[in-house]
């Protein structure tokens, strides 16, 4: 397998550079696969767990927050809301989260109060999933 340059950024932080073989997002229509030589491609991302295959063969995932996908010229960059490793992942915190944005939902709210409830569920369930696939690996 050939290799192809990866970038994931965040508004926090770079969270990687470098070469990968194979990178596995979620989109809305499902989850996308990329490998080297690509077709070039514009995607929109949604809440949910990624991975990528560094050269040695090691598979990461990880978990991230909407974003874009854009591959060109065997280059893939990912720009993200949030992307987080499993050993990243605050189990407790992102408990609290869900909770708390739970409570929101059941709460009479305008709709742009509702639809930002609805992304910190989101976000907060996809990364307790994460995290509990890492326990289980």
């Amino acid at each position: 397998m050939n290799p192809f340059y990866l970038e994931i950024l965040t508004p926090e932080r770079v969270f990687y550079r470098g070469e990968c073989l194979s990178l596995i997002v979620p989109i809305t229509d499902g989850m996308f696969g990329v490998m080297a030589n690509r077709e070039p491609i514009t995607a929109s991302l949604t809440d949910g767990e990624a991975y990528y295959t560094k050269p040695d063969g090691e598979k990461i995932l990880f978990s991230i927050s909407g974003g874009m996908l854009d591959v060109e010229n065997n280059v893939a960059k990912l720009l993200c809301e949030s992307a987080l490793l499993p050993e990243e992942i605050d189990e407790e915190r992102e408990r609290i989260e869900a909770e708390n944005a739970r409570s929101e939902l059941k709460k009479s709210q305008s709709k742009r109060d509702y639809m930002l409830s609805k992304l910190m569920l989101s976000k907060a369930i996809n990364n307790l999933k994460v995290k509990q696939k890492q326990s289980i690996n």
